[in-house]
């Protein structure tokens, strides 16, 4: 599976995504570590505020009354109790201990205080418990991982002793309730609604700033198959740009040729007058091997104007449509076996095309007439892919060596040299047939035919997404 799409705006967009996605978890991760910590020093702050108003009560209790005053303020996540001596031996807190002695009037040896972040157990009903801790416990007391991992998620334990003006101390253990993730599921939520709404919006735009660099693309394919397609000038200055130099072009290069062309059919059909007067006048002479090989002459030339001109019509400006290749084989093929040229053709499946019919039906006429000539038989074959169809014409005769395969589709290029008419054309009928080809975005291929025998000539022709 690709996972890296190829055209630029989905690489833009996927681009786009994983930037967002990445700014997002280090927003998240920045902000969860300091609302946990805002969160812990809120917990840590209200558990002290209890201790220190229950010392104050205690103080100013008498003691037959603090033992029930013990008992209403003790919690299973604080635990109170008025003891002899101090359970902390030392102060492991000193920041803490000042905070507290300042407070309550006391002196620093008066207070001790620790934060038994080693023990890293769970005071019973302590609050992580509500949020279904204990309720795991119970299904996991067999599985000790699970339980580690239950412990660790417990915060540390807060220890206190304060000392009382009648010598006796007040030790407290409490442990902060453990920070609420309550809050990541809002953040996240909108978090994901804003990604959602900022994709959604980047996809559009992308879509929109891009949707004139696909008609560029489709207007370039159309012009290699012969088509002319003016684009409407839109989207960025540089997209404009862009698209106001290929309709610029369009008209450059469809001028060029239109003007080549009239250029060689006016030279072709102004050498025809010329010629006919010669061969009026030949023809007046006394006969004679001088006459003939003037009038031989004559004939030649004649026949090569004519082909000139046959060669430029082959940039016909016929108009684009539908058609249906299978048939127009199906035709060309009876057409040619009722001249009496032996062509063979097997039957297709309707492949309907976006094109000059004319035109591939005049390259494809010359290409099996060609066969015929050269390989006694022409077999003639249909096949389509996703993307194009193949019409294969295969023959029987001696072939053309690798070396001559492109040479042979120059203009009035010929393997036979005599440029004699019984052996041959003038050497015309390959160059209009790739050059009809070619103008429709399609090409032509020679390769030795099947075990080595005979020409295979491959005619190919693009299936435009109309046609598909």
């Amino acid at each position: 599976m690709r996972l890296w799409p190829r055209r630029s705006g989905g690489q833009l967009a996927l681009l786009l995504v994983l930037v967002l996605l990445v700014a997002q978890i280090i927003t998240i991760a920045i902000l969860a570590g300091e609302r946990q910590g805002a969160l812990r020093s809120a917990s840590l702050g209200h558990v002290l505020q209890r201790v220190t108003d229950a010392y104050t009560l205690l103080d100013t209790t008498d003691p037959e009354r603090q033992e029930r005053i013990l008992r209403a303020l003790s919690s299973p996540s604080l635990q109170l109790s008025i003891d002899p001596s101090a359970r902390l031996t030392d102060d492991r807190s000193p920041a803490m201990t000042g905070q507290l002695a300042m407070e309550l009037g006391l002196t620093r040896e008066q207070v001790r205080t620790a934060m038994k972040a080693d023990e890293q157990e769970c005071l019973p009903g302590h609050e992580s418990d509500q949020d279904g801790h204990d309720e795991r416990g119970k299904h996991d007391d067999d599985d000790e991982d699970h339980e580690d991992e239950e412990r660790h998620e417990c915060p540390p334990i807060l220890s206190v002793s304060l000392a009382l003006p009648s010598g006796q101390w007040v030790n407290a253990r409490a442990q902060p309730p453990a920070p609420s993730w309550l809050w990541l599921k809002a953040t996240l939520t909108s978090v994901g609604i804003t990604a959602i709404l900022l994709i959604l919006t980047l996809l559009l735009a992308i879509r929109h700033i891009l949707r004139p660099v696909n008609e560029l693309s489709n207007a370039a394919h159309a012009f290699g198959r012969g088509e002319k397609v003016e684009i409407p000038e839109r989207g960025p200055e540089d997209i404009r740009e862009v698209t106001r130099a290929f309709n610029q072009m369009q008209h450059q290069v469809s001028r060029a040729q239109e003007d080549r062309g009239r250029l060689l059919a006016a030279l072709a059909h102004d050498l025809r007058t010329p010629i006919t007067s010669m061969r009026l006048r030949v023809e007046m002479l006394p006969e004679g091997e001088d006459r003939d090989r003037l009038l031989e002459t004559l004939q030649e030339m004649q026949h090569l104007a004519e082909a000139t001109l046959d060669f430029i019509r082959g940039t016909t400006t016929e108009q684009h449509r539908r058609y249906d290749l299978a048939t127009l084989l199906d035709s060309l093929c009876g057409d040619l076996q009722e001249m009496g040229l032996a062509v063979d053709y097997e039957d297709s499946p309707r492949c309907v095309l976006q094109g000059q019919p004319e035109a591939v039906k005049r390259a494809l006429r010359n290409l099996i007439e060609n066969a015929v000539n050269y390989g006694q038989r022409a077999e003639v074959k249909l096949d389509t892919t996703e993307n194009e169809a193949v019409i294969t014409i295969t023959d029987q005769g001696p072939g053309i060596p690798e070396a001559e395969r492109d040479r042979v589709f120059q203009p009035f290029y010929r393997l036979e040299q005599s440029r004699s008419r019984e052996t041959g054309g003038a050497g015309l009928g390959m160059a209009i047939a790739r050059t009809l080809i070619r103008g429709m975005g399609g090409d032509i291929r020679l390769a030795t035919g099947p075990e080595g025998q005979g020409l295979q000539v491959s005619v190919t022709l693009p299936k435009t997404p109309a046609s598909r």
